[in-house]
C-alpha cells in the first residue's frame, strides 16, 4: 500500500514513536507491521465502523 493511501481518512494507524506501523485498521482489513490479517470479509469493516463511531463520540465529547 502506498503511502497517500495510508494517509486517507479511511485507516486508523497507530505508529510507534520512530513512526514505524504497528497497527492499520483498514475498510478492507487489518494490517499489523505492514502484513495484512486474514478476517471474515465483513469482520474488519464492521470493526471499523464502530471504532470510528467511537472516535467520534469520545472527540465530540472530551472535557476541556
Amino acid at each position: 500500500m502506498s503511502e497517500s493511501d495510508m494517509m486517507t481518512n479511511d485507516n486508523i494507524v497507530f505508529n510507534t514513536g520512530s513512526a514505524t506501523e504497528m497497527l492499520r485498521v483498514a475498510k478492507d482489513g487489518f494490517y499489523i507491521r505492514g502484513v495484512k490479517v486474514e478476517q471474515d470479509e465483513k469482520e474488519a469493516e464492521k470493526v471499523y465502523n464502530a471504532f470510528h463511531q467511537w472516535l467520534t463520540w469520545a472527540t465530540l465529547n472530551r472535557n476541556y
